[in-house]
């Protein structure tokens, strides 16, 4: 069983790199500025959520996203860093995610302080 969920994590990551990968073209600035928003709301410390992330994108950039599953990625690869880590659950109010398990984040160092 341990096997399986290894390779399940592999395949999970490697989707994420691949996803990334897509969505780092030189005409494309959704996972940047993603990646923007999440660093400053890790350096604020304080706990958020894709959510949030979403509501500090630029709709003109949001708009350029390839995937949805580009802020999951950014997110799931920080996570995997130990940069953030999970300190709770919500329910979204976004229609597509209400039966979704929605994590709160925090900065790794925040978490430790707290």
């Amino acid at each position: 069983m341990a096997d399986q969920l290894a390779l399940a994590f592999a395949d999970r990551h490697a989707g994420h790199e691949a996803n990334l990968a897509a969505a780092t073209a030189a005409h494309r600035r959704y996972r940047e500025t993603v990646e923007t928003v999440l660093a400053d709301l890790v350096a604020a410390g304080a706990p958020f959520t894709a959510d949030d992330v979403r509501k500090a994108i630029p709709d003109d950039v949001a708009a350029e996203a390839h995937s949805p599953n580009v802020l999951p990625s950014v997110l799931g690869t920080w996570a995997a860093r130990r940069v953030i880590v999970s300190c709770g659950e919500y329910r979204s109010r976004r229609r597509s995610r209400r039966a979704s398990r929605n994590r709160v984040w925090i900065a790794r160092t925040a978490e430790a302080a707290a």
